[in-house]
């Protein structure tokens, strides 16, 4: 037995190493307190895999396996609780689409291709994973020669769809559909103009009620900037129109769309610049209410200590603007106001004599990608800024098509959490920004995933609530599931 009385220099030494450990123990109890992860799953030959969400007291999990689908539970520990194959879905000839999570069911919308004749079919399901309703939403007919690709575009409440067949270029076939009470609300097709794919088309947009916006853009370019403008074409159920926005002096290098519910318009938001596309010099902010009329439009250009931030170097009265900016989300406000997330990324392509993969020259085609800094506006009503932050982070990574690079938002009501990987690795930590309404924001350490197997794929997270969010995390082909309490 170690003495331990006072006056005892070694004593004294194992006393503070006891206290040491005794506060890590607890500190790491807390770290483990704050997510929870599942068994890892073998995805094996997986085709795919989709977070469906909480229904009742399970999270469910949708597996697009190689011979089958089937529906993976999980209870509030994250232990599996039960699986279930859906015997009603035969997997040939069969793509998913689209896996919808509701309140009280999820929807698997899929197309299905037999013998030449393509069609839409959904199937809806209980907490269970027993089927409760189904529907064929649109048959396409018989089209060898083009069969249709169709994607997938939801609202804001995720309760209407639009699905768009663009196999064709002189036409797009557009089908609404609302999912509570599984009835399609239109069905309609768009004459296209020849180069509409190469050129024109800018943003969609959905509405809750299930408006549809198709912007398309015209003289983005500097030799016509002076006639630069947008064309919305609104498609609803009883018909059908279209406005324009002109948009003079000014060439757009990234635009958002995104339908106001509770006010009700149309907002865009994007990043405009002066003399050259590749590098912006601000941002403009566009309000269209119902009709297309009395529209609002703001620009605002960057501040040079804005610029300074982003380049990391001063440029007093530097025009050059910023490079790699991409506008990532828009969030709305309700007093009609914007919040615009920009994010700097790009990739660069280049070949390399090593590796697997050999191309004609001899050369292997390697893919980097840089995922750095974040650029948050917040917007008033009319446009005018409110406050602007920059966020810090710095992310790499090489042939992984990004994957645990960028970031995943989540609200909560009085902040906001952007959750990321400090480094691109198999071991790494993990960090968050929590942003408060002003824009001022506090940079916290997460976790880290030293030791437990887990590469996390933020961008891929969804929210359960506002204090849950749901991250899945793919290590050496298998799949677990973190649960991260707020």
């Amino acid at each position: 037995m170690h003495n331990t009385r006072p006056g005892s220099r070694r004593g004294q030494l194992n006393i503070l190493i006891s206290f040491v450990l005794f506060l890590a123990s607890v500190s790491s109890l807390h770290s483990q307190g704050n997510f929870l992860v599942s068994e890892p799953i073998a995805l094996r030959n997986d085709y795919g895999y989709e977070l469906i969400g909480r229904l009742k007291d399970r999270i469910l999990l949708f597996r697009d396996k190689f011979n089958e689908f089937e529906i993976q539970a999980f209870d509030n520990s994250m232990r599996m609780s039960w699986n279930r194959k859906l015997e009603d879905l035969d997997k040939n000839g069969i793509q998913v689409l689209a896996v919808i999570g509701g309140k009280n069911d999820f929807s698997i919308l899929f197309k299905r291709r037999r013998r030449g004749t393509t069609k839409l079919h959904i199937h809806k399901y209980d907490p269970g994973a027993n089927l409760i309703d189904s529907m064929t939403i649109k048959d396409y007919g018989e089209r060898v020669f083009s069969p249709p690709s169709i994607d997938i575009m939801r609202s804001e409440d995720k309760n209407c769809i639009v699905a768009m067949n663009t196999a064709e270029r002189s036409r797009m076939e557009t089908v609404c559909f609302r999912l509570d009470k599984m009835e399609v609300l239109w069905d309609k097709t768009i004459q296209l103009s020849d180069n509409f794919y190469d050129n024109n088309i800018s943003a969609l947009a959905l509405s809750n009620r299930g408006d549809f916006f198709v912007v398309t853009e015209e003289n983005n370019r500097r030799a016509r900037m002076e006639e630069h403008a947008f064309n919305v074409l609104q498609l609803y159920s009883t018909g059908e129109q279209s406005y324009s926005v002109p948009l003079p002096d000014l060439l757009t290098t990234d635009i958002r769309f995104v339908y106001d519910n509770h006010n009700r318009s149309l907002v865009g938001v994007g990043l405009y610049s002066e003399k050259v596309r590749d590098r912006a010099n601000g941002i403009f902010y566009v309000r269209i209410p119902a009709g297309g009329h009395n529209s609002v439009l703001h620009t605002e250009p960057f501040s040079d200590k804005v610029i300074s931030i982003l380049r990391q170097k001063d440029v007093e009265d530097d025009k050059k603007g910023v490079d790699n900016a991409n506008i990532q989300q828009v969030i709305l406000r309700r007093d009609g106001g914007a919040l615009i997330i920009t994010e700097r990324y790009h990739e660069i392509q280049r070949g390399t004599a090593a590796g697997r993969g050999f191309w004609r020259d001899g050369m292997r085609l390697v893919v980097d990608y840089y995922y750095d800094d974040l650029l948050l506006i917040a917007l008033h009503p009319n446009g005018e800024p409110h406050w602007t932050t920059v966020l810090h982070k710095k992310q790499y990574s090489q042939d992984d098509e990004a994957t645990f690079s960028s970031y995943f938002m989540m609200r909560s009501p009085d902040q906001l959490h952007f959750l990321f990987n400090d480094e691109i690795k198999y071991e790494n930590t993990c960090s968050e920004y929590v942003v408060s309404p002003l824009g001022d924001f506090d940079r916290n350490s997460l976790m880290n995933t030293f030791g437990q197997n887990l590469r996390l794929r933020f961008r891929d997270a969804l929210q359960l609530n506002a204090n849950e969010c749901l991250v899945p995390s793919e290590f050496r082909n298998k799949l677990r599931l973190v649960l991260l309490k707020f």
